[in-house]
């Protein structure tokens, strides 16, 4: 990985432009000042974490730098080395040190601090170390005495996470707890973009739910979260209360973290320093019971293995019985097949014709120059009498999702000249002359040398098309990783559709969860576009079935390529 010059932006070793800034990267930025960059360690929305050492001492410091996005400027970095004043005056013993804020000699803030070799609480939990809970407790302990010697000076850290606690090894491997401490942890209040664990926090903490006011109480529920998370392996938990009954904990440190994490701050303990003595308090042999308790409930008891026993031996006799069964199912799939392909082959024909090639091409004028030229190809179908089509967003408008136009907007965004976006869009239907066969013969790469561009529906003809609608794309962090294909379409019209054109139905009362899996489906499309061997468009038919059921997502598995998008899926029923 490489750091770009310009930007601090992330990026991978082969990228020569970044598509942050625009900048070309030839060789990631290897110093920042008088600092030597080691290694990245972490990349944010807004920072860069690297490892990083001094020359000529060689000694290894942190170094956070602060990307454009981040919104640090001189206001910012003036209040941040305020802050860093008062994060000197706490021990060192506890808290991360952090040395300076400086702007790099080419304008990037950055923070310096200490660097320390901390454990990887994941590789903790998968190792088993907090199944001991002696150890667990005891770091608990460190952890709630850290944060009630904080209190007492007068801070506190009510959107605490496990990314804040670091857990080191001293000299005698024994395990040890610095805490990172933020007295501010954002930059800008209007910046949408915390990382996994803090969104998690904001969307469970309760007293962030009911906006109210942020105090230490706080502080003892975000501590109490950890503890379940660490003690569960579990960082998704929502039911903490119910976590913490299964988890065979010893008595009163089960009572003490359901405490803390009680809806009511009233209900919480009153101090950080009766965390603490609630934890100090907790008797040996209470632990060595809750431990030996849960050792006991993951090993199956003999009862079980005797009746594990008997289910294998019938699961024995059901598999020879489902053998049988097996070979019946494939004698009525072999005979039901024939008639599942007359079924396709009539719906194949019926609605072919209605099937349309769309050619996008679009460019980017800077003044009177085109500064960049792209072309997009994929597939639409007929839904109503009166000229919709339906496609995808990405066939209609390809640019939206563009990401070199974008790249070439960002570095075009200090010329003088104005920028102004141009497009045609052209659409034929299956069985017209859509391709010529001579560009192989010209130097020329015109749209006329490849397409047969006079029968065409067109945005700039006389046959008329036009883009009726457009769903907008996700843009939200949460949307493209839970649903980035959500709402993928966009509506076509043409002023007169050709005689003989049958609109295909749209099943509007379909609920993709109720879609048995393994139904049969068939895919119509271009998948070849230009690159085929006919001058008339031939739609291109596939065969296949659903594999996996979500939502608003069915998955196939049918062969599609790039010119499918855009193109129906139907099933047996014609729909």
């Amino acid at each position: 990985m490489k750091l770009c010059q310009s930007c601090g932006q992330l990026l991978a070793e082969d990228v020569t432009s970044c598509p942050s800034c625009g900048n070309e990267v030839a060789e990631g930025r290897k110093t920042i000042d008088d600092y030597r960059i080691v290694e990245v360690l972490h990349e944010g929305y807004a920072t860069t974490l690297c490892r990083a050492v001094k020359e000529p001492a060689e000694e290894s410091v942190m170094i956070r730098i602060f990307r454009p996005e981040s919104g640090v400027n001189e206001k910012i970095a003036e209040r941040l080395k305020k802050e860093l004043k008062e994060l000197q005056k706490l021990p060192e013993n506890y808290f991360v040190r952090h040395f300076e804020i400086r702007k790099s000699s080419d304008g990037l803030w950055y923070r310096v601090s200490e660097w320390l070799d901390a454990e990887n609480w994941g590789n903790l939990i998968a190792s088993g170390v907090l199944q001991d809970y002696r150890i667990a407790f005891g770091l608990f302990f460190r952890m709630a005495s850290i944060l009630e010697g904080l209190h007492r000076i007068g801070h506190f850290i009510p959107h605490l996470i496990l990314d804040d606690i670091l857990i080191i090894k001293d000299d005698q491997s024994e395990f040890q707890i610095k805490i990172d401490y933020k007295l501010s942890r954002f930059f800008d209040p209007k910046l949408d973009r915390p990382g996994p664990m803090l969104k998690k926090l904001l969307s469970c903490h309760p007293d962030i739910i009911h906006q109210r006011p942020l105090d230490y109480r706080s502080d003892i529920w975000s501590l109490g979260k950890i503890f379940v998370e660490l003690l569960t392996a579990r960082h998704e938990s929502a039911d903490f209360q119910a976590e913490i009954d299964a988890l065979n904990l010893p008595p009163d440190a089960a009572v003490l973290i359901k405490a803390m994490l009680a809806d009511d701050p009233g209900l919480r303990p009153q101090s950080m320093a009766e965390v603490a003595e609630g934890l100090f308090r907790l008797r040996k042999e209470d632990i060595e019971t809750a431990m030996r308790r849960r050792r006991e409930a993951m090993q199956p008891p003999v009862q079980e293995i005797r009746s594990l026993k008997k289910r294998i031996g019938l699961l024995a006799l059901m598999v020879g019985i489902t053998a049988i069964l097996a070979m019946l199912a494939w004698f009525f799939f072999f005979f039901s097949q024939k008639d599942t392909e007359k079924i396709f082959g009539k719906h194949a024909n019926r609605y072919a014709k209605s099937i349309a090639f769309v050619l996008s091409e679009y460019w980017l004028m800077a003044g009177e120059t085109r500064i960049y030229q792209n072309r997009s190809e994929g597939t639409a179908f007929l839904v109503d009498s009166t000229g919709y089509l339906l496609t995808n967003r990405h066939v209609a408008c390809p640019w939206l999702e563009d990401g070199n136009l974008y790249r070439w907007i960002h570095r075009s965004r200090n010329r003088e000249e104005p920028l102004q976006l141009g497009y045609h869009l052209f659409l034929w239907f299956e069985g017209e002359k859509a391709f010529k066969r001579l560009p192989g013969l010209s130097g020329k790469v015109e749209l006329e040398d490849i397409y047969a561009l006079s029968s065409a529906f067109r945005t700039d003809g006389d046959a008329r098309l036009t883009i009726a609608g457009v769903a907008r794309a996700p843009d939200r962090t949460w949307q493209l990783i839970r649903s980035p294909l959500k709402d993928d379409f966009a509506v076509l019209k043409i002023d007169n559709v050709p005689e003989g054109l049958q609109p295909l139905p749209l099943d509007e009362k379909m609920e993709a969860l109720m879609v048995p899996k393994l139904s049969p489906v068939i895919a119509l499309g271009f998948p070849l576009g230009s690159r085929t061997q006919a001058s008339v468009v031939n739609v291109s038919v596939t065969r296949g079935n659903v594999r996996r059921t979500f939502e608003n997502l069915l998955q196939v598995d049918t062969s599609i390529h790039k010119g499918n998008s855009g193109g129906p899926i139907i099933d047996i029923d014609g729909k």
